[in-house]
């Protein structure tokens, strides 16, 4: 097995290649396609991650810094902690894999193989198409692909009961992020999934870190998961949001660069006086994701990191600073007129 190192030194092309041979070393059935690989094993789990990173430059260096690992190119850890973290697993668990590519460039390759089919035979012997995951036959899917240490991420699924399983098998905390590859397959699939915490820092610039100590950690925790008693599928319920503004007119968009100072800014309108009113993060566009909404309207501190995805399908980080958080989206969105909210992959509070 290739050490962690050598995981990150690879592109993304060497990761699938590599994994397809390691994959086939614990005899399994690999089937590698545009955008993904794909393994199904005896175990009734599926793990995911992907095999790209933001980073442009292939990592080379590696600086130590006792169990702290990065690189002047970007360390990669988003997600090639996912890999490794998978490539342990499966030294003792015959779990189904998915590998995806291109997850930094808006779920590429997650969204390939909703749509992938293979041919096999029908009760009458006949070909027909079918599609890979509609016929996973596991109970739920495990993500690799979470910044930090204890973060269990479920995004739009609403299973309480599988929510309850994962944070009382692995110890891990409930919490909020944007999307990885488990947003696209758990509605297609129908199965409940969680991305957990995999030991990396700074995601999305080359000052990310891994902490290799925490990553390994998080191998424990996929063991505990997969070895819970579970004797049923995880069925994916969807989150409803009932937040309605009746006073925002959704065909017409603000012109934020007509405000030059932020003391100006207009108020709350009547039906709504008894909430915090944000400028750009209460006037949200229709199609913004309402779970980042529901956060950003509900925090307060000082300093605001954010990731956005930008003209050119990559993500970009940018900063505001602020008295309160509230204060931070709004000097974000005045100084950055052209960006609107659903443009936000993810956010930190520094």
């Amino acid at each position: 097995m290739k050490s962690f190192e050598d995981i990150c030194r690879m592109t993304q092309m060497q990761v699938k290649s590599y994994m397809k041979d390691y994959l086939s070393s614990k005899k399994y059935n690999v089937v590698s396609e545009d955008g993904f690989i794909y393994a199904k094993g005896l175990v009734p789990v599926l793990l995911v991650a992907h095999m790209d990173t933001v980073h442009t430059e292939q990592c080379k260096k590696i600086i130590h810094d006792g169990n702290k690992l990065s690189s002047p190119q970007g360390i990669g850890g988003d997600d090639r902690c996912g890999i490794y973290i998978i490539m342990n697993l499966v030294k003792e668990f015959n779990c189904s894999v998915l590998l995806c590519e291109d997850e930094e460039c808006g779920g590429i390759g997650a969204k390939k193989f909703t749509k992938a089919t293979y041919t096999t035979k029908n009760a009458d012997g006949k070909d027909v198409e079918v599609k890979y995951i509609d016929t996973l036959d596991v109970n739920y899917m495990i993500e690799f692909d979470r910044k930090g240490n204890n973060d269990a991420v479920f995004y739009s699924c609403d299973n309480k009961d599988f929510t309850n399983f994962v944070t009382d098998s692995t110890g891990y905390k409930f919490a909020y992020g944007s999307y990885s590859d488990i947003s696209t397959l758990m509605p297609a699939a129908k199965l409940a999934a969680v991305n957990l915490s995999s030991g990396y820092y700074n995601a999305h610039q080359t000052s990310e870190y891994v902490m290799y100590d925490e990553m390994m950690d998080t191998v424990e925790a996929g063991r505990a998961l997969i070895k819970a008693e579970c004797n049923e599928p995880f069925k994916y319920i969807a989150k409803s949001y009932s937040y309605t503004n009746p006073n925002y007119n959704y065909g017409e968009r603000f012109d934020y660069r007509s405000f030059k100072e932020p003391a100006k800014f207009p108020v709350a309108p009547k039906a709504v006086e008894k909430e915090e009113y944000y400028g750009n993060i209460y006037d949200m566009p229709q199609h913004t994701d309402q779970r980042l909404y529901e956060i950003a309207r509900n925090d307060k501190t000082m300093e605001l990191e954010v990731c956005i995805m930008n003209l050119e399908m990559r993500e970009e980080v940018l900063y505001s600073e602020g008295d309160t958080k509230a204060e931070c989206w709004m000097n974000f969105f005045l100084d950055n007129p052209d960006i609107c909210f659903n443009q936000v992959t993810d956010y930190n509070w520094c």
